[in-house]
This record gives C-alpha cells, structure tokens and sequence, in this order.
C-alpha cells in the first residue's frame, strides 16, 4: 500500500458522505446564485455603467452686444459638434432660461448649460470663466454634463491664458495646425466607463469569494478525516502494518486535495455554464490560485487537526477562522475601512479574490501574478508552521 491508494481510499471514502456533497459542491452553488442575484444592484455589470446619451439644452448669449459672444457661442457649438462629444450628447438650443428650465420640468432635457453674461468679461479681465449648470433629475447625467462643459471651459480658459501671455499668433497657429489635421479639433479624451476594466458583476464578485472560501472548507474534511483514524482505533491498525506513519499522512493529505481541486473545477465550471460568470482568459493562471489555495487549505486542516484535542473542537476552531478570514477579506461584503482592508492581507481569501478578480478584469499579467505571489507566500508560512507542528507532535495513535 502507497500514498496513491491512501489517496484514492479517501477520497472515495469522502464523496460517499452525503453532506460533504451537500456542503462542498450543492452549497456553494446557491448562494453564488442567491448572493449574486440579490445583491446584483449593489455592483452591477460593466453594461450597467454605460451612461446614456444625455439630453442637453444651451441658453446661448446674446450676440447684440457685440462680436465677443459670438465667438463664445461658436466655440460652443464647436465644441458639441465636435465627434466625440456628439456622441454621447444630443443638443437642443434655446434663448431663454425659462424655455430650458420648463423643458427640464417636463422631462424633454436631461441637462442644461447657459453661457453667463460676464463670460467674456472674466476671460478678458484673467478671471475664471465658468458655465452656469441647470440640473435635471438624474444625478449620473447631471454628472457626465458635468464633466463634459467643465473641459470645455478650461480648454477656453487655457487658450485665453496662452492667447494673454504669447500673443494671438500662437492661437492661429495652433488652429491651423487643428485644421490641417495634425491636431484634433478637441483634446477631450470620452471613454466608456463600462469597458475600463474596473467594473465586474455581483456574480462574479462571490463566484470568485464562494470559491475561495469553499475550497477552504476541505480543510475542515482533513481534519475530520485525520480525527477520525483516531476516534474509530484504525489509525493504530494502519500503523501495524508495514507503511510509515507519513505515508498514511501525506496518502490522507492527497485525498483530500484532489477534493479540493474537484470542488474547485465543478464550481468554476458549473458558474460558467449556469450563470455566465466570466473568469478572464487566464486558465494556467486559475489552476495555480487553486493550487495555492489547495495548499492552504490543507496546512489550515494539519495545523488544527494537531493542535486541537478533538474532532468537535477542530471543526469549530477551523471554521472560525474561515468566516474570519472571508469577513475580513471583504468575502462577504466589501468593506472599505482602512485598518480592515490592511489587516486583511495576511489572509488567504484577500490575495485569492484579489487574483480571481484581477483575472475576471483581464488586468495586466504582472499584476495578477503579484497578486498570485502573495498568496503563495502567505500559503508558505502555514505550510511552515505545520511543517513545524508534524515534526513536534506526529500524527500517531494516542
């Protein structure tokens, strides 16, 4: 008899009990499905980011006084027109604040800019020029509008300034530059907030923090399985016959990993299948978070499995220590206190969401390897620290 068939009597000995099915493969399962169905909201998808088109309305000035509002109307009109800008704003144009406010009221505008009287004033006097916001319901659009104008006047402010100090020639050179095509007609920068590669769902959020915490849990089947030689007397027939006492360990160990690794593929593929979650383009990657988090959860099980004094108490204290670490971790909940967010990376779960997720965001490589390197080293210590506890105490009858 060698480790493989220890190995292979255990795990099949294992998916024999009823509940470890229930607990480490049906459990998870649902609530990934609850948790990501109710909280679903809260996070939201990368679509559900993507902002609408938003319904502006301009007050232009009027150009009685003078040139000098003319032009501000212009490079407004410019500035909408422009390719970027018109794509995710659709403007109407009005000639008076009470027109733009009633259109706001009855829902036919999202959003409403007026250019104030003194505009051109404060440009030609070296004050801040700014535009006067007229608010709608939605706080998002109200936001994006915003953002949008904000660029606008300080790009009018800025080239004020250049015009001010260098004179008007630098301005007629940079247009000209503008129209020959070596420079874009604006320097806005529009992104789509739901493809930045920050946005993941609620499903994936606790597909990852489900997994992580789960595979956990077969720490918990080692330690019963190691007590339980123990409690039915067959650990000190195991040791009459002619196999030493680490072999019948390390057989044990075996088992209950290919447990873990089979937990590990039938909830990252049935998420799959069933709920859509996407994990990134990075399987290698996946396989050696597993294996890392393989790796701790059976030092975790060794380490109570020695130091505690029966199966009741193991259990506890094991589990303890995983709804520890996940609460910490943000498993269940994200939570954004710094003493909290520190001391959770010296968990397991923090560096294996962290790494599930950077993969799930297709983040750089070098960054989900770091990710995957500090959980290799925190899995480093335990397997010390267990190192260190089998050599003292053994696993043998007493």
């Amino acid at each position: 008899m060698n480790i493989w068939h220890i190995c292979i009597f255990e795990l099949r000995r294992i998916l024999k009990i009823r509940s470890v099915v229930l607990n480490l493969f049906i459990l998870p399962l649902l609530l990934i499905f609850i948790l990501g169905t109710a909280l679903s909201s809260t996070m939201g998808t990368a679509d559900d980011v993507i902002p609408d088109t938003v319904r502006v309305g301009i007050i232009h000035l009027s150009t009685e006084s003078g040139g000098g509002s003319s032009t501000v109307n212009q490079a407004l009109d410019s500035f909408v027109e422009s390719p970027e800008v018109a794509e995710m704003v659709k403007v109407q144009n009005f000639t008076t604040e009470e027109e733009a406010v009633h259109s706001l009221r009855t829902d036919k505008l999202d959003f409403a800019v007026m250019i104030p009287s003194d505009f051109e004033q404060n440009v030609m006097m070296g004050k801040e020029a700014r535009l006067q916001w007229i608010r709608g319901k939605d706080n998002t659009l109200n936001t994006l509008g915003e953002t949008l104008f904000t660029r606008f006047t300080d790009e009018w402010n800025r080239q004020m300034a250049i015009t001010k100090v260098l004179g008007p020639e630098v301005i007629a050179a940079m247009s000209s530059a503008s129209e020959s095509g070596t420079a874009n007609s604006t320097s806005i920068a529009v992104t789509n907030p739901g493809k930045t590669g920050t946005a993941y769902s609620a499903s994936q959020y606790y597909a990852a923090s489900m997994l992580a915490m789960f595979m956990l849990y077969s720490g918990m089947t080692t330690s019963t399985s190691l007590f339980g030689e123990r409690d039915n007397k067959t650990l000190i027939r195991l040791q009459a016959a002619p196999i030493g006492n680490g072999v019948i360990f390390a057989g044990k160990i075996a088992g209950n990993s290919l447990l873990a690794f089979l937990q590990a593929t039938t909830i990252i593929l049935m998420t799959y299948w069933l709920y859509g979650v996407d994990w990134g383009t990075h399987p290698w990657y996946i396989v050696l978070t597993c294996v890392c988090i393989t790796l701790a959860s059976m030092t975790l099980g060794v380490i109570v499995a020695l130091v505690c004094k029966s199966t009741a108490s193991a259990s506890a204290t094991l589990q303890g220590i995983i709804v520890a670490m996940t609460f910490i971790s943000g498993g269940f909940m994200p939570i954004p206190i710094d003493f909290v967010q520190r001391l959770s990376q010296f968990t397991v779960n923090h560096w294996a969401l962290q790494s599930f997720l950077r993969m799930m965001l297709d983040a750089p490589v070098a960054e989900i390897l770091y990710n995957i390197l500090m959980l290799g080293v925190v899995c480093a210590v335990l397997l010390l620290i267990s190192g260190l506890i089998y050599r003292k105490a053994g696993y043998r009858y007493e």
